[in-house]
């Protein structure tokens, strides 16, 4: 009795010791990661201060010359007020001109427009004389007919005169008082005609002056018309000037009103002046105060980089004596004359993939001794599908020639891709199940198919004393897991005679879909004592259960570890979450693939990871919980 005791106890203080160990293997990647970090940002931080200490020192020089151009810029501020004065002082004279000149030209306006209407008035009275002297002409045409008419009868007198006298000699002493009429008529004719010459010699010199008079009126009525255009440009010529006038006073009056704005700028402007040279002179101070504290800050980050050294050094040190422990494989001790390069793909959208990231990285901390690099490479479907990634991620380990490459066995869509990694001699491991059969790959991790359902289904059995429903939700069964989990589950409950399903559900593999199927499941079931969820979703399972208010009737068994699942555990939710060693899956392939390239170690077909169960029994004992 008391060696079964004792043998228990040491079964206890080997689970906890190997919990221990493992936990401090995932702190020590956590830790190596922080310092990674914190090295960096030393690094950085140093290079910055440096470049700091390098700009303060330029920045101060920078701040004398500014210094220098501020007093510069003071004394041309000065200089403008002077000759900005000046300027309003001739702004003021040319706007006084500008008011004269368009007076004068006002005034010349009005005297052009009088002198306009006396040549109108002018041009109307010769018009008149004009008319005037045509009529006189036309009389004076007149009275030449008149003459030339009188002539004719002078004429025709002459001519009966020159009858009579003949007529008169003729008669004799009988005709002898005729001849005397015959020739006074002929004298008279004689004079009229003489008469009606100088007349028309007279009315010929009228004629002629009446035309010269005439001739003199058009010249006048041209001349006129000449001045009228003349005198209609000048016109034009002081409405332009006064025109112009205006708008360039007006254009100085805006001018005027720009230059206030300007020199009240300029007040401004020396006032920033002045503030922006006391600035500069506490800008010059702060610069060696900023030197000294950056040394300072220097001196501070060389003393991080140490630690961080330090530290660095500490946990090699840890790393060392965990190798003391063996809880898993361990690389070999056969060195390699060249670098073996592996590549690592892995999920990482819930907490076992997390889990298993973590152990794919600490397997790369081992093999940094051992003249190998890890590549590992998360799958995160986003714009591209996973098939593509898988693919890249698989021609990328061709392209590079490396030596060996790890993947989820459930990854599909590319094994024309892993067939041509093959083929050029890349040694391909699958992990968590088993890959198509058209993958030549060279051994596969994982658990054994069923046990982690079985685990489930027993878990199940003591939550409920033996006796319950039970509602399945099942994820996609195009991943082998879903369908392993599900069968073990279901093949157990066979043996069970109080345990019943009343339901199977399937589930989407999100989080917002798991919980809407689970709560629509337990509204649909009320008399559900067990939830048993295959996928990778379990917080969203035990919210539904919350959320349904089923959190004294209903519990969880689900797969995966993590504190919150632990905390779920703890309040009640959760019954039970069986453990597929996630850092395990993500750490031993790795080793065993690189052991076998290096050392040629043959590997089993089936190298099975190591299951727990983690319940309210032992919760509490878990490190980091």
């Amino acid at each position: 009795m008391f060696h079964k005791k004792e043998s228990h106890e040491s079964d206890i203080i080997r689970a906890n010791l190997t919990t221990f160990v493992e936990a401090t293997k995932v702190n020590v990647v956590t830790l190596s990661d922080a310092i990674n970090v914190l090295s960096e940002s030393v690094d950085a931080n140093t290079r910055g201060n440096e470049q700091i200490a390098n700009s303060v020192t330029g920045v101060a020089e920078k701040a004398g010359e500014q210094l220098e151009l501020v007093k510069d810029n003071l004394d041309l501020i000065e200089s403008n007020d002077t000759n900005m004065q000046n300027i309003d002082v001739a702004l003021t004279d040319i706007r006084t001109i500008l008011n004269e000149t368009v007076e004068e030209s006002n005034n010349g306006i009005r005297r052009i427009e009088d002198l306009d209407r006396d040549m109108k008035a002018m041009s109307e009275d010769l018009g008149r004389i004009n008319d005037i002297l045509s009529e006189f002409n036309s009389e004076i045409e007149r009275i030449s007919e008149v003459g030339d008419f009188i002539v004719e009868i002078s004429d025709q007198l002459r001519m009966l005169a020159f009858n009579a006298s003949i007529e008169a000699a003729r008669a004799g002493e009988a005709g002898r008082g005729f001849s005397v009429v015959a020739n006074e008529m002929s004298t008279m004719s004689s004079k009229t005609r003489d008469g009606m010459q100088t007349i028309n010699k007279i009315l010929e010199e009228i004629t002629e002056s009446s035309g010269k008079v005439n001739d003199s009126i058009e010249n006048c009525t041209d001349t006129y018309n000449r001045s009228n255009q003349t005198f209609a440009s000048v016109s034009d010529a002081f409405h332009t000037i006064t025109d112009s006038s205006r708008g360039i006073y007006d254009k100085l009056k805006e001018i005027s009103g720009m230059f206030a704005v300007m020199s009240d700028n300029s007040g401004k402007s020396r006032m920033k002046a002045e503030n922006l040279f006391e600035a500069a002179e506490a800008i010059s101070e702060k610069t060696h105060e900023i030197a000294a504290v950056s040394e300072e800050v220097a001196a501070e980050s060389a003393r991080i980089g140490g630690n961080t050294e330090n530290l660095d050094n500490m946990l090699t040190g840890i790393r060392h004596l965990l190798k003391q422990y063996n809880t898993s494989i361990v690389p070999t001790t056969k060195k390699s004359s060249r670098q073996i390069k592996i590549l690592m793909m892995s999920m990482l959208d819930n907490d076992f993939w997390y889990g298993v990231r973590k152990g794919a990285l600490y397997a790369g901390k081992e093999l940094e001794d051992c003249h190998a690099i890890l590549e590992y490479v998360p799958l995160i479907p986003k714009e591209r599908s996973l098939d593509e990634m898988v693919c890249d991620a698989v021609q990328y380990a061709i392209d590079r020639n490396f030596d060996g490459i790890v993947f989820p066995g459930f990854l599909g869509g590319a094994n024309k891709y892993f067939k041509a990694a093959a083929a050029k001699g890349i040694r391909i491991m699958a992990y968590n199940c088993d890959c198509n059969k058209e993958i030549p790959r060279i051994a596969c991790l994982r658990p054994d198919p069923l046990e982690p359902g079985i685990l489930g289904a027993k878990a199940a059995e003591r939550k409920v004393g033996g006796k319950g429903s039970v509602l399945m939700l099942t994820g996609d069964r195009s991943v082998g897991v879903n369908v392993e989990r599900s069968s073990g589950f279901r093949n157990q409950l066979k043996t069970m005679k109080g345990l019943k399903v009343c339901d199977e559900l399937t589930v989407p593999d999100d989080a917002d879909g798991v919980y809407k199927i689970a709560k629509k499941g337990l509204d649909a079931h009320p008399e559900a004592d067990i939830v048993f969820l295959t996928n990778g979703f379990p917080l969203a399972a035990a919210k539904a259960i919350r959320d349904a208010g089923r959190s004294r009737k209903t519990s969880l068994v689900c797969f995966d570890h993590n504190e919150e699942i632990f905390a779920e555990i703890k309040s009640g939710i959760i019954c039970a979450a069986i453990g597929q060693d996630a850092f395990g899956q993500g750490h031993d392939p790795i080793i065993w693939l690189y052991n076998h390239i290096v050392a040629g170690e043959k590997l089993e077909e089936f190298i099975p990871c190591s299951l727990s169960v983690v319940d309210s029994s032992n919760v509490d004992s878990l490190v980091g919980v």
